[in-house]
């Protein structure tokens, strides 16, 4: 068993090597990238209860929309990475979701805000950003 593994990590050094790699960037792109959007997200988002549905009236609109929802994709699958490998996992994945436009997710958003944890964390990097915390 010891000599399998052992060749399989001389066997596959090269992706360790690399996963590795990715795992650094990613680990340092969201120690510098969270508090940036966090402040990006209104004081008062939490509070508003009718969120308007996202209409898109131009094309110009449509590449918006689905950059957004590529780049929080990006940052729920690393998110989702993060939970085992250094990182801010959870928050990854928060930011990721507030990206991202899908059916139910003023709901979800709201009850991930509810638990307390969460929401000291997310106020903590807003103010490592220079913003104010969010009101609830």
């Amino acid at each position: 068993m010891l000599d399998f593994i052992t060749q399989a990590v001389a066997d596959y050094h090269q992706y360790f090597v690399w996963m590795g790699i990715v795992s650094f960037v990613f680990f340092v792109g969201s120690l510098l990238l969270t508090p940036f959007l966090l402040g990006k997200i209104p004081q008062d988002y939490f509070i508003h209860t009718n969120q308007h549905k996202v209409e898109i009236e131009h094309l110009g609109h449509l590449i918006i929309v689905v950059i957004r929802t590529l780049i929080g994709f990006v940052l729920l699958i690393a998110g989702i990475i993060m939970l085992v490998t250094p990182g801010q996992g959870i928050i990854s994945i928060l930011l990721g979701l507030f990206l991202m436009e899908f059916p139910g997710k003023r709901k979800l958003e709201l009850k991930l805000i509810n638990h307390e944890p969460t929401f000291k964390a997310l106020n903590w990097l807003r103010g490592k950003a220079g913003k104010d915390p969010f009101d609830r």
